[in-house]
């Protein structure tokens, strides 16, 4: 299912999905994925409970959607380094925004007890920037600079595994910095080595 399907009728307000995704946030810090109601989304948007089921088929919809509404859509870089590519990569999962880390660990808190939401918030949220470093390894790799032999599965699997202890287990954002120190100390020596 799409983010939002079109339905037949009167244009949908976007003042409305705005509301409707700032109160289902507000209610994830406040109570939780497992205790955030639709209901209680739609009184704090000051909507009704239709509204919110016309635009998200279900809680766990409008719970990614919720969380895709905070961070923009990721685009494969291509700055002609390596470094610069990662640190782009990075720069994805950095973020010193308190509100949308407290969201965000809020739903990731809870994916070991939900599949189906797991499933669809990897979709939504965790498989795009992971899709994205791949491409940039594998271009690199490619192009002989990442020697063929080295793990970049492996190395793929830092920067999101660090962001999400950072945000999940340690309640801190990810930052630049860090991310930054990751691709130079870490993911580079790891790549180039073999």
């Amino acid at each position: 299912m799409s983010e939002q399907e079109p339905t037949p009728g009167r244009p949908q307000d976007p003042a409305i999905d705005e509301a409707i995704l700032r109160a289902a946030q507000d209610l994830l810090i406040e109570r939780g994925v497992s205790r955030m109601t639709v209901d209680a989304v739609a009184r704090a948007a000051g909507s009704g409970k239709a509204a919110v089921y016309r635009r998200w088929g279900s809680k766990n919809a409008l719970v990614v959607a919720a969380v895709r509404a905070l961070y923009d859509p990721p685009e494969t870089p291509d700055t002609g380094s390596l470094r610069s590519d990662l640190i782009a990569c990075a720069r994805h999962y950095a973020n010193d925004d308190h509100r949308a880390l407290l969201i965000l660990g809020s739903v990731l808190s809870q994916l070991g007890t939900d599949a189906e939401l797991a499933k669809a918030a990897y979709e939504a949220v965790g498989s795009p920037p992971a899709r994205m470093l791949e491409a940039v390894l594998r271009r690199w790799t490619t192009a002989g600079v990442i020697p063929h032999r080295a793990p970049t599965d492996l190395v793929a699997a830092v920067l999101p595994s660090i962001a999400f202890t950072n945000v999940v287990l340690r309640r801190e954002t990810f930052d630049m910095a860090t991310a930054e120190e990751l691709v130079d100390q870490v993911m580079l020596p790891a790549l180039l080595s073999h």
